[in-house]
């Protein structure tokens, strides 16, 4: 019997659709070893993470779920968060366990771990002084930063191995949040001795590219060494793995190239640009080590390698100064990471299986990443139950035969604001780019005429110009079929579900309250 495939899923943090050499005719960075994956692979060039920021984004591409169905309405998650994931929600890696395959994890986590907590007044790293003054300013609260409450010598009652990866090694969130530790399955393999970084920490430009947040950290923790440290890692379950009968499903949701911006010797200046760009040519060769890797074990054409970013570029990067010498992370679309616009949702990725896929395609199908869980249940015989990837779609028939298998896809914003993309339009129910931060990277052509946006991206897929006014029909359709999606739990066939949250919701009252507005256009026309 033919030996089932080994998986990589290789997530990249903050990463630009526009920022690759395969994916950008313009780039500046020649991405030598992603381009070859491409080459031997399929582009996915309408391609989405299902939402605008990374903790949303790893929830719906870990539980093939629209990641607002969880408790997480806007934002992320702090690096000592409560876990994200519901106790025992199916997971992509729950799935491969399940099918025989070892499963690990590598790198950052950020959807939440189940941490012992304890009084917390500053004392043990040195402190307290501090925190005490700190207290008594009226909603200084937020100075008693993440993870100064943790246990760090107990083991942790929740971890990626409860959610079906037979091991875990990596960190609790980005490489600029605390705690700054690293763990291993439910242990913390050095316990913080001191406080490190700034408060507040700014992420909307780039005053800030090597500097991380104010957190407990461990007297080892150096932060120029973490991601090489993962990737060294990965390298080691590949050599010791791919010789096993069983196959492996390797999730490497890598530190890179989210900031501080630290690119190691031999990579500094390299871009001939700035330290991001830096950045994304030290991830180019990340992706080369890997593939070598599976080369030299010989597993190569028996892999399936998945790479993909998992929202649009931040503005850490620097935007300004990228695009004055010719280079636009978020290529030719509106918006960066937090945004409702392309620029904060739509991302490279690339699907590799040099045994099975004719190599440099393209598929130019609307598709999402929580869809990768519907696809690989189709590939391992899975039936899913109801109550699990509620919202994925399997994609082996966009990627062998071109054709679409999506109608709509929903996205969120930073600040938890909706948009809807069915077919060639698109429906953004904010008046600007729901980002809670900076302001769109492209700036429209148009004024707003309604608190809502409606753009056809065939004819204007850089988000220029505002039709909603022009189409009511078209955004009250699609507003209900929002709604209908909301209110069943689901965008697939099968029971409904609930969602979390509901009575709190802000976002979802603002919804409606479009939604009277919408009404109202579309009866005055």
């Amino acid at each position: 019997m033919e030996k089932t495939p080994n998986v990589i899923l290789m997530f990249i943090d903050d990463l630009g659709y526009g920022d690759l050499s395969c994916f950008n005719e313009n780039s500046k960075l020649k991405t030598t070893n992603i381009d070859g994956l491409s080459d031997c692979g399929i582009r996915l060039t309408d391609c989405h993470s299902t939402s605008a920021l990374c903790t949303p984004s790893r929830y719906g591409l870990l539980t093939g779920r629209y990641n607002w169905r969880s408790r997480l309405k806007q934002s992320v998650l702090p690096g000592g968060a409560d876990p994200l994931i519901e106790n025992g929600r199916r997971t992509l890696a729950t799935m491969f366990k399940e099918h025989g395959y070892y499963t690990a994890a590598v790198g950052k986590w950020h959807l939440g771990l189940g941490w012992e907590r304890k009084d917390f007044d500053g004392s043990e790293y040195g402190i307290a002084d501090e925190v005490q003054e700190k207290l008594k300013v009226p909603g200084a609260a937020g100075f008693l930063l993440d993870g100064m409450n943790i246990d760090f010598t107990k083991p942790l009652k929740v971890s990626p191995n409860d959610f079906g990866f037979d091991y875990f090694y990596g960190t609790a969130a980005s490489l600029d949040q605390p705690p700054y530790t690293y763990i291993e399955n439910r242990t913390v393999l050095s316990v913080p001795d001191h406080v490190t970084g700034v408060f507040p920490l700014d992420r909307t430009g780039a005053t800030q590219q090597e500097l991380w947040q104010r957190g407990p950290a461990a007297p080892d923790y150096d932060f120029e060494k973490v991601i090489e440290d993962m990737n060294d890692k990965v390298l080691e379950i590949i050599d010791s793995h791919a010789d096993a009968e069983e196959p492996f499903f390797l999730y490497y949701p890598t530190h890179a190239v989210h900031g501080p911006l630290l690119p190691p010797e031999g990579f500094k200046g390299k871009s001939g640009l700035n330290a991001y760009g830096d950045m994304v040519l030290y991830l180019d060769y990340l992706v080369g080590t890997v593939r070598d890797k599976l080369k030299e074990k010989g597993i190569l054409e028996d892999t399936i390698f998945i790479f993909a970013s998992d929202n649009g570029c931040s503005g850490i990067a620097d935007y300004p100064f990228l695009t004055s010498h010719g280079h636009n992370p978020s290529y030719i679309f509106r918006g960066k990471k937090t945004d409702i616009y392309e620029g904060g949702h739509r991302i490279p990725a690339i699907i590799s299986w040099p045994e099975h896929m004719d190599g440099g395609k393209t598929c130019g199908q609307m598709t999402c990443l929580c869809d990768l869980f519907a696809t690989f249940a189709q590939l391992l015989g899975e039936n899913i139950p109801d109550n699990a990837a509620e919202d994925s779609i399997s994609l082996l028939p966009a990627l062998h035969k071109d054709v679409p298998v999506r109608y709509s896809v929903v996205h969120s914003s930073g600040d938890g604001s909706f948009s809807i993309r069915t077919q060639d339009w698109k429906l953004e129910l904010c008046r600007h780019g729901g980002s809670g931060m900076n302001s769109p990277v492209i700036e429209p052509t148009t004024t707003d005429e309604v608190p809502y946006q409606l753009y056809n991206l065939k004819e204007d897929v850089r988000e220029q110009h505002n039709v909603a006014a022009q189409h009511p029909d078209v955004c009250l359709a699609m507003a209900r079929e929002l709604l209908e999606i909301i209110k069943n739990g689901r965008s697939t066939p099968g029971a409904p579900q609930e969602n979390a949250g509901m009575d709190s919701w802000k976002q979802l009252q603002d919804v409606y309250g479009m939604m009277e507005k919408i009404e109202k256009n579309a009866g005055d026309m």
